[in-house]
């Protein structure tokens, strides 16, 4: 969902980051900044148009749900180990005390996730991954703080607003609260987990380090945390599990957490390991043939901008394509017959389906399709530009990263660069995966052309996205 700098650019939602973070330092120990930190860091939630009760209320309709997809551990030794460790780690939660519920998943897949309210669910492939106890109480404890922070609700409030305008706020101000059924019809039914279950770099920072500040009361070492980081990222070659797929770079969230441990009360003594987690890891890897490889929750609500009925996702890619060529000539394309011309300008445009964009005032949320157009390089060179401009995005969307750096290579008769760039999508909660093409148009423009889909229905879409690649006609000699 990357923000274009042309009229139809995305998100009225952005407009809110200022207003609507997800919650700021109530002690200022500068966790990123240099020097020691005098102070742990601790967080206040952030904006919140739901109440705690509706929290739990919220997170138990969409556990029953989540429960109906997903297999759940039956083997009691493992379930209540990890509810006995998650209890231990809950008592040191900050914030409204949540009636905190934890269960197994019964996958392979390295992942844990939180649901409003407390209800914390941890895959199999978790336990397995993690070297001792102080990891796994890692992953348990940043799950809790995105429980006691409410980014869920908090997310979905964020959401509730985008959709219905920032006339709002007045109303909101005025005391005018929308009820919690409501906000969620608003924003695709109720459940919406898509919004539960994927949060922003922010977010996740804060659970890192507020996760961090939970280990070190509970009697554990917030560095067994980050070596779990560090451990998966050097075991995932080139398939990044899920628990880091959406979070940021391993790397800087390691940095970040040793920043912080001055300030942090780690005991002489901290836990690392016990008789109990190695049982379980044991009986875990004893019974690999009875996990599933993949359990992610399908999503549920609306997964579109557009106004479908819950549940219905856009319709896919027609064979059938139509041709366009730009008004200034600079380059000529074809596109699925079904999908939309949304024109900015006379050379940048959008091409999506309907019901995968949605108009605002001054922009165009869309969560299928692609941009295409040309913009003045900032650069003497296309790898300069390329460079320039991909920073451009990013620093526009800040959930997003960079995945894949450019690599050359060549389309539209001419030489360019692709660059594959992902993140949590506003609308359906779900990864998106965009891939960035730029080459030079006949005139010195840098053009560009970006792909978008979201990660669960990449596939799908790749075989039209490279059917347009390869109808892509640039006028003019090449570089």
């Amino acid at each position: 969902m990357l923000r274009q700098k042309f009229a139809a650019t995305l998100v009225a939602f952005s407009l809110l980051s200022l207003q609507l973070a997800c919650g700021g330092l109530s002690h200022r120990s500068s966790p990123f900044g240099g020097g020691r930190a005098e102070q742990a860091p601790h967080f206040k939630p952030g904006f919140n148009l739901f109440k705690p009760e509706q929290d739990i209320e919220l997170g138990r309709e969409s556990a029953q749900k989540i429960a109906q997809q997903v297999p759940i551990s039956r083997d009691e030794t493992t379930v209540n180990y990890v509810r006995q460790l998650g209890g231990r780690l809950a008592s040191k939660a900050p914030g409204h005390k949540f009636p905190y519920q934890f269960n197994v998943v019964a996958t392979k897949d390295v992942n844990a996730f939180a649901l409003p309210g407390g209800f914390i669910f941890v895959n199999a492939g978790a336990i397995m991954a993690s070297r001792n106890e102080g990891e796994l109480a890692g992953v348990i404890a940043h799950e809790i703080v995105h429980v006691a922070l409410r980014h869920g609700t908090s997310q979905a409030t964020k959401a509730y607003i985008a959709k219905a305008g920032l006339g709002i706020l007045s109303a909101i101000a005025g005391g005018d609260n929308p009820e919690s059924g409501q906000i969620i019809n608003v924003i695709g039914g109720v459940g919406a987990n898509a919004l539960f279950l994927k949060f922003g770099r922010t977010a996740e920072t804060q659970s890192d380090l507020e996760g961090a500040r939970i280990m070190a009361e509970a009697g554990y070492d917030p560095r067994d945390m980050a070596a779990f980081f560090k451990t998966l990222q050097e075991q995932s070659g080139q398939r990044v599990p899920e628990f880091l797929s959406d979070h940021p770079d391993p790397g800087n969230r390691v940095a970040a957490i040793n920043e912080v441990l001055p300030s942090l009360p780690v005991s002489k003594n901290p836990v690392h390991d016990s008789q109990e987690f190695e049982q379980v890891k044991s009986r875990l890897l004893g019974s690999g043939g009875e996990m599933r490889q993949s359990a992610e929750p399908a999503r549920l609500g609306s997964a579109n901008p557009g106004g479908n009925k819950t549940s219905v996702k856009v319709e896919p890619p027609s064979q059938d394509f139509a041709s366009f060529q730009a008004r200034d000539n600079s380059f000529a394309i074809q596109y699925p017959r079904n999908w939309d011309a949304l024109t900015s300008d006379e050379v940048n445009m959008i091409f999506a389906p309907k019901g995968a964009y949605a108009r605002t005032d001054q922009s165009v949320v869309v969560t299928h399709g692609i941009f295409i157009g040309a913009v003045e390089p900032e650069g003497n060179d296309l790898e300069s530009a390329t460079s320039a401009y991909i920073r451009k995005q990013v620093e526009g969307n800040p959930d997003f990263r960079v995945v894949r750096d450019p690599q050359e290579i060549t389309f539209g008769g001419r030489r360019g660069y692709a660059t594959v760039v992902a993140g949590p999508s506003t609308v359906t909660g779900v990864m998106e995966i965009d891939v960035i093409y730029t080459s030079v148009t006949g005139d010195g423009r840098l053009f560009y052309l970006i792909t978008m889909a979201p990660e669960d229905e990449i596939q799908q879409y790749r075989s039209t996205f490279e059917a347009i690649i390869k109808s892509l006609q640039l006028a003019g000699a090449g570089e």
